[in-house]
């Protein structure tokens, strides 16, 4: 990609490697505001993750002299419709340093990557944007010679905290997912993710890749809930802290309040980590889960693990589901914050688009989609 010249400060172009330090050094000036203010670290490499999952993702940068002021991610995934894989461009990482926010280094951006996605043949993109956060909005209304977006509902990302144990339905068994089971996972996955509208699919070599090749994702990190000989739902409880973590800087007043509570608990027995200002949030994220048409037996592994943390390293669990998936309710009895963000398609023709939007039923969104 040739570099795009934009003004007498800035220009965009793909990032590269040696742009890496530059990269980390912009993420604690874009910080997120939402239960606690915080922002990503991905040291040592930024981009190792999306490399694993996509050796095709790339990153865009804004230039200030030698600085990065500007980042924008995209990875590809393939999401099915009637059965049918569409390839989605998903766009992430957008990020504008606060002393470029007023110009068009965002627009500038986001064109040269639609413009590259387009002469790729994708047919289309997924982005997720936090509730109620306005800035990138723009970029959905078909302005500027973008397609606008396809709002397809808000995205849940909840958040308990494992603070008492919990009772389990024991109709289920509960255990560490095992090699022989891998057939049977990958084909509970597929039946899974056709229930909805939009969903990828699972292939055993990607499920192979996933717990092979990225770290804190390995076999034993599965569980599975059975009744009878069959597996009846499956969750993979992902410690991500070597590839990215989440630095806080602050938090609202009702994390401190649950903040103060676990603290207090503390002296009278097990509670989990208490979340502190300048110091990386430990947060263990469910990934990857699924169920056979059983919600009870998912929120068995919900529970089963927020006792096995129980006074553990991690101040919070973190799952993402859309905000109408009947699975939801798998989360009754945990005690939780949650947050939302929208979930937005864009599609290459209008046709598809209609099709998607007349379609019944949900989208789900797997982890390659929210990292």
């Amino acid at each position: 990609m040739s570099e795009f010249p934009i003004g007498k400060r800035v220009l965009v172009r793909w990032a590269e490697d040696g742009d890496n330090q530059s990269v980390l050094e912009l993420s604690p000036r874009c910080v997120q505001i939402g239960m606690v203010t915080m922002y990503p670290d991905r040291s040592p490499v930024f981009n190792r993750i999306h490399r694993l999952v996509d050796p095709g993702s790339y990153h865009v940068v804004a230039i200030n002299d030698t600085r990065v002021v500007g980042l924008l991610g995209t990875l590809h995934t393939d999401f099915y419709f009637q059965d049918k894989p569409i390839r989605t461009a998903y766009f992430m990482d957008f990020r504008v340093d606060p002393d470029f926010r007023m110009g068009m280094t965002a627009y500038r951006m986001v064109k040269p990557a639609i413009e590259f996605e387009r002469e790729s043949g994708t047919r289309m993109a997924l982005a997720t944007l936090l509730k109620n956060n306005e800035a990138p909005m723009v970029f959905t209304k078909g302005r500027g010679g973008f397609p606008a977006s396809l709002y397809l509902g808000d995205n849940r990302i909840y958040n308990y905290v494992p603070i008492r144990q919990l009772k389990t339905d024991n109709r289920f068994v509960i255990r560490q997912a095992k090699e022989s089971d891998i057939p049977e996972l990958v084909a509970l996955y597929n039946r899974f993710y056709s229930s909805y509208r939009l969903a990828p699919r699972m292939a055993e070599e990607t499920f192979r890749h996933y717990t092979t090749q990225i770290d804190g994702l390995s076999l034993d990190r599965f569980y599975v809930a059975c009744e009878g000989h069959g597996i009846k739902a499956v969750l993979a409880a992902w410690d991500a802290e070597s590839i990215k973590r989440y630095m806080v800087t602050q938090s609202n007043f009702r994390v401190k309040v649950i903040s103060g509570m676990v603290k207090l608990l503390a002296l009278f027995g097990r509670m989990p980590e208490p979340i502190r200002i300048n110091e990386p949030l430990k947060q263990l994220t469910l990934v990857l889960y699924a169920h056979d048409h059983s919600t009870g037996a998912l929120a068995a592994l919900f529970r089963h693990i927020n006792n096995l943390h129980i006074g553990g390293e991690y101040s919070l669990i973190q799952v993402q589901i859309h905000q109408d998936d009947p699975a939801n309710e798998s989360f009754r009895g945990l005690t939780g914050i949650s947050v939302y963000s929208e979930i937005h398609f864009f599609t290459d023709t209008l046709q598809i688009a209609r099709e998607i939007q007349n379609a019944n039923g949900l989208v789900h969104l797997e982890f390659p989609n929210y990292i």
